[in-house]
């Protein structure tokens, strides 16, 4: 039985939380509707959340997985969009789960509602709860 996965296809090369952060925050200085993805990259960090979560982007998008990472593809991710990517615009926020099975997620929400929605996934989705519960 062939399952239709839409996770992540090639080797999940992280980068360093403190580059997406800055990289966010370098981008929200400019377009201050990427500042959702800023807020979730400190967070990360504020939450000890590099030992357990991996990331990179691709173009705008923050691309998650959890840790201990796979040696071959496909890798579980969640995908937030930025509002670059054609999928969500200016104020809104949309992150992707998109599971190795093929039973993947999604949802779309205001983008003051970032950091407790991708804690919502990371906890249902991983099984990573922030290390401090006051960041969600």
């Amino acid at each position: 039985m062939r399952i239709n996965s839409r996770a992540w296809p090639y080797r999940f090369e992280e980068v360093p939380w403190t580059e997406i952060a800055a990289r966010f925050h370098e981008t929200a200085a400019a377009h201050p509707e990427f500042s959702h993805l800023a807020d979730i990259a400190d967070s990360v960090l504020a939450c000890e959340g590099e030992h357990r979560l991996a990331g990179l982007t691709s173009m705008h998008d923050l691309v998650v997985a959890a840790r201990p990472l796979p040696n071959e593809p496909p890798v579980p991710v969640v995908v937030v969009r930025s509002p670059s990517s054609g999928e969500v615009g200016a104020g809104g926020v949309y992150l992707e789960h998109r599971s190795a099975t093929g039973h993947d997620d999604r949802i779309f929400r205001p983008s003051a509602e970032a950091v407790p929605l991708f804690w919502r996934f990371m906890i249902e989705k991983f099984g990573v709860a922030p290390a401090n519960r006051q960041q969600n």
